[in-house]
């Protein structure tokens, strides 16, 4: 359920690819900092955009560096390093685990169980220090696990639990923009989950997955549907953005909740 959240390049300008280039080599860097190399394959381009949002609202924009890395030995990559980082750091690592129990458990992933067995002691301290957001992740993913048992057809109800974790993930503190924040948290959680069922429908079918619209991959009223659902929490997220006082990063979060969250959907109609 990753891969959604992302910039549509097409709609960027050189100077925002690469500032968003930068952040994501930032939370990578911060990521191998705190947990070593190996939790680096939790990194997603979902939480760069919170890395983003967090670290312009905080003021938190960060420097530029160089460095080198496994992907790119020989030329130094730049990249931003921010404070805020280490949290979405934190939570990339916590979700990565959660994640790859749910893959693990669907079809015995061998990568998903290799990737739990080095981070269990990080997963272990990540529940301690952040109790709030732990919990939610454990509760949801719990909850959508039932739901996939009972082979649940209502896709907002899955849907819904799993928003109801990013909500938590979204908001590291306790403020003025905790409501906000997890208010976008909320819808882009709902959006990601409907998109990646939507998305994932064939696959499913063939490995005979749960997917609460596998007995609609025929119905042509189906994408219509989707699009309605998508359409609600989309609007939802970029409600919230515009309440935030963003500056630097607000032209790329734009982007992202405008035009690329969309970038699967309008690519399944050409295929």
């Amino acid at each position: 359920m990753t891969g959604y959240v992302v910039l549509n390049p097409g709609a960027a300008t050189d100077d925002e690819k690469r500032r968003y280039s930068r952040y994501y080599c930032g939370l990578c860097k911060a990521i191998e900092a705190a947990h070593g190399r190996a939790a680096t394959k939790a990194l997603s381009y979902d939480m760069t955009f919170l890395y983003m949002l967090l670290a312009d609202l905080y003021n938190q924009e960060g420097e530029v560096m160089k460095d080198h890395c496994t992907i790119h030995p020989v030329t130094k990559k730049e990249y931003i390093s921010s404070p805020i980082a280490s949290y979405v750091a934190d939570m990339q690592v916590l979700l990565g685990w959660y994640l790859a129990l749910d893959r693990w458990q669907d079809d015995g992933s061998r990568k998903a169980r290799a990737f739990m067995d080095a981070l269990e002691d990080d997963r272990a301290a990540l529940e301690a220090k952040y109790p709030r957001q732990s919990d939610a992740i454990h509760i949801n993913l719990d909850l959508i696990r039932k739901c996939e048992l009972a082979g649940e057809k209502d896709a907002s109800i899955p849907a819904m639990h799993f928003s109801a974790m990013l909500a938590e993930v979204f908001t590291p503190y306790e403020d003025n923009w905790s409501f906000h924040l997890g208010q976008m948290g909320r819808c882009l959680g709902q959006f990601v989950y409907i998109m990646d069922a939507y998305d994932d429908m064939e696959k499913d079918r063939r490995k005979g997955s749960y997917n609460p619209f596998s007995s609609r991959e025929q119905d042509d009223a189906l994408r219509s549907e989707v699009k309605d659902m998508l359409t609600l929490a989309a609007s939802g997220a970029a409600q919230e953005l515009e309440m935030l006082p963003l500056d630097e990063n607000l032209s790329i979060l734009r982007n992202v909740v405008y035009s690329g969250i969309w970038s699967r959907f309008e690519g399944k109609r050409s295929r």
